[in-house]
């Protein structure tokens, strides 16, 4: 939601997206409140956590979700690490239904550490040292956040499950974060090993 110049990247961040959003669909009701979640890899989820409490509360019926993202803006084509960042945008939307059984989500975890990983994403200029300008662009320590994303997150997966009262033998199909097949596969390994299960069903991970 900026616009490219020769000579820097302008990033216009007002009034938020989804203030835009709410004017571009004609949406009249003050009380529809309309806010960003600058979450990185996770905004999506963690939007739908939010939608959820609103919902659960009573404060809202109906929720509307949009992620979007335009990392081509903010991409060094001169940084390897850069080749897993893409554009992309959904939406959905999210309301309450009355039901005998758990529906929606039964349980999340998050965690947020920050005091040794909060710079392990940066935004920093371009490598390319005859880069014609001074725009800043993404930059990460993509092997460290390997290493985090490998040994954190089954146990935040396991202690979603704990939550819910669930085991790791009640779930059919486990969504991790696409940006990295390998990655997955360690991660689905590791959170399988918690669990102290040796064989990987087949076909549980896309």
């Amino acid at each position: 939601f900026g616009d490219v110049r020769a000579d820097r990247l302008r990033l216009d961040f007002c009034p938020t997206m989804a203030a835009r959003i709410k004017e571009r669909l004609g949406i009249q009701n003050p009380y529809c409140i309309a806010y960003d979640l600058p979450f990185g890899c996770p905004g999506w989820l963690q939007a739908v956590i939010q939608a959820d409490y609103f919902l659960r509360s009573g404060d809202a019926n109906r929720a509307l979700i949009v992620g979007a993202e335009t990392l081509s803006r903010v991409s060094d084509p001169h940084d390897r690490d850069s080749m897993i960042y893409a554009d992309g945008a959904g939406a959905a939307v999210l309301e309450t239904t009355e039901a005998e059984k758990p529906v929606g989500i039964l349980s999340h975890a998050t965690r947020s550490d920050t005091l040794e990983h909060a710079r392990l994403l940066w935004m920093g200029p371009s490598y390319d040292p005859e880069h014609p300008d001074d725009r800043l662009f993404l930059k990460m320590y993509g092997r460290k956040l390997y290493e985090y994303a490998v040994q954190t997150v089954p146990g935040v997966v396991r202690e979603s499950l704990n939550r819910a009262g669930l085991t790791l033998t009640d779930v059919a199909k486990v969504l991790l974060h696409q940006a990295n097949a390998k990655m997955d596969h360690s991660i689905l390994r590791r959170l399988f090993g918690l669990y102290e299960v040796q064989e990987i069903p087949s076909r549980i991970m896309p």
